[in-house]
């Protein structure tokens, strides 16, 4: 009787992790398809905001997601190069 109550405990947790990963997918993927900082910005703001557990998966997405910013805000930053054609 004990085993069934830490299995579904388990699996409870388990399944609330996945929910938490599921929902950091669809701001990943809502970030990723902005064509804009500004867009992706608005779109973090999605991220849930309660307290969750750091997991492999959570942090593999959120690395993910900063990598998606990381290529729009280098799409926009200005040239330095004083040779550059100006825009």
């Amino acid at each position: 009787m004990r085993w069934l109550l830490v299995i579904s405990v388990a699996l409870g947790t388990a399944a609330c992790g996945d929910r938490e990963a599921m929902r950091l997918e669809k701001v990943k993927e809502a970030v990723c398809a902005c064509k804009t900082s500004s867009c992706a910005e608005l779109a973090l703001k999605d991220v849930p905001k309660d307290e969750a557990k750091a997991s492999p998966r959570s942090q593999a997405i959120a690395r993910a997601m900063l990598e998606c910013m990381a290529k729009l805000y280098e799409a926009e930053r200005p040239s330095t190069d004083p040779d550059a054609a100006n825009p």
